[in-house]
């Protein structure tokens, strides 16, 4: 039987990412650390609806344990609508995820736009 759940993925390298992302923000924003768990379809529907109330599976959650959730399934749709390659795409996420971990919303058009530059900032420096 396939797990529903992974700690890694082939390409994705969790301390890179993080120094990444790290090196974008004030030190008083910077995160130590975090998990990151890889999920089927199936489980991150499950946790989308328990912490969301949403009855689907998304591509990226983030939670104050500091970990950051990741639906390959989803992200690889994604990816082929958005016209980038699973890794690319997932990668954004995955910062997207640990920019919610250092307290970084997207709530106004103003927060969006902060989050979505500091994004592409942390993902240039991975290129």
């Amino acid at each position: 039987m396939k797990s529903d759940v992974k700690f890694s993925y082939s390409g994705i390298n969790k301390n890179k990412i993080l120094k990444s992302v790290n090196s974008c923000l004030p030190k008083n924003k910077t995160v130590a650390d975090y998990g990151l768990i890889f999920v089927s379809k199936k489980k991150m529907a499950e946790l989308n609806k328990k912490y969301r109330g949403k009855d689907k599976p998304t591509n990226v959650l983030s939670f104050e344990t500091g970990d950051v959730v990741v639906c390959p399934a989803v992200v690889l749709e994604e990816a082929k609508t958005y016209g980038f390659t699973q890794k690319k795409w997932m990668t954004r996420l995955i910062v997207h995820g640990i920019l919610h971990l250092a307290g970084y919303d997207h709530e106004t058009k103003k927060e969006e736009e902060e989050m979505m530059a500091l994004e592409l900032k942390a993902e240039k420096k991975l290129d």
